[in-house]
């Protein structure tokens, strides 16, 4: 009889193996992320020039893979930009891409797209682009690119409501191919504030991995809202500086901070 049950369980087991989903993420550079989700590809912020002498840039090595469409940096389905400052965003870089690989699309902020404007090679590029142009309180936008479900609120950047007030900083929430789900919060400000409003938006969809900045780790509402109002399995924090803060390793957090390195995905939909 022990032996019919250990077939059955080692049966069971093996079925639900199979079928459990998980993806890859893996770390650019600053706030860029690569999830992979076998041939379902997306990036976040990974084109930008300017780390301010604090956090990590993209190295040579991932960008070069990146235009020469090497595994694992290759075939990617769609860019996220979370706002358009320069150590997440650099127009420049993000043409280039676009024009030399017509199948990726880019989703943005407005104003990050108004950047994109200014360069000549932008009309033939149109096609490509989302612009999302959301105000702080806006309802949630959502867009379906092929596999892609692709959700969209605006959450003041860092420093509110002292500073930075015109920046549209977006957090993106993103299944992939209805399996994954991961949210990437740009440098968002840590109030609760900006958050609960959106209780049902949060709880309509479950996040298997949240990306948020470091901060949230060990601000005032941070950990909150990671674990109670976001609806996410798991956090791991990014935007980490060259020099880890003495706070987020006590923190005992998991966090990116070494670009290539990669975490696992689990599925928990």
């Amino acid at each position: 009889m022990k032996n019919i049950i250990a077939i059955v369980f080692l049966v069971i087991s093996t079925f639900v193996d199979a079928h459990e989903s998980q993806a890859q993420a893996t770390y650019l550079g600053n706030e860029g992320v690569m999830i992979s989700n076998g041939d379902t590809i997306i990036i976040f912020d990974p084109f930008f020039h300017n780390n301010y002498d604090i956090y990590q840039l993209v190295p040579d090595a991932i960008l070069n893979a990146l235009f020469e469409n090497s595994e694992p940096y290759n075939d990617i389905d769609a860019i996220f930009i979370s706002h358009a400052h320069g150590d997440h965003f650099a127009a420049d870089l993000v043409i280039k891409y676009l024009q030399k690989f017509p199948q990726t699309k880019l989703v943005a902020p407005a104003q990050a797209i108004d950047q994109l404007k200014a360069l000549s090679e932008f009309s033939s590029l149109q096609n490509q682009i989302v612009s999302i142009d959301i105000e702080y309180q806006d309802s949630p936008r959502a867009i379906y690119l092929e596999d892609l479900f692709v959700e969209v609120i605006r959450v003041p950047h860092s420093g509110w409501p002292n500073s930075r007030l015109d920046v549209s900083n977006l957090v993106y929430r993103v299944t992939l191919d209805g399996e994954i789900t991961v949210i990437h919060m740009g440098d968002a400000d840590p109030n609760t504030l900006h958050f609960q409003p959106y209780e049902n938006y949060w709880q309509a969809n479950h996040t298997d991995t949240a990306f948020p900045p470091y901060w949230f780790f060990y601000s005032t509402y941070g950990p909150t809202i990671l674990s109670d109002i976001i609806n996410a399995e798991k956090s791991i924090g990014i935007h980490v500086p060259v020099k880890v803060p003495q706070e987020l390793i006590d923190s005992q957090k998991d966090y990116l901070s070494k670009p290539s390195e990669t975490r696992t995905v689990h599925s928990h939909h």
